[in-house]
């Protein structure tokens, strides 16, 4: 331990870098889910604008 340093000091360090790792995995995967229905509804505007009929997906069951 360094002298004038506390030693809850290294456990808020750990703290807010772990609350910052989570932070940034949150904006990720909310930037992932983004991408993807950004790409789908850009796939079903092309569809549409391509004056198709089928341009929803289809469900089988």
């Amino acid at each position: 331990m360094m002298p004038g340093r506390m030693p809850d000091d290294d456990r808020t360090r750990m703290a807010a870098n772990l609350g910052a790792a989570i932070a940034i995995m949150i904006v990720l995967g909310l930037g992932y889910w983004l991408m993807g229905a950004l790409m789908h509804q850009s796939k079903t505007e092309d569809c549409l604008l391509a004056h198709r009929r089928s341009c929803g997906t289809v469900e089988v069951r």
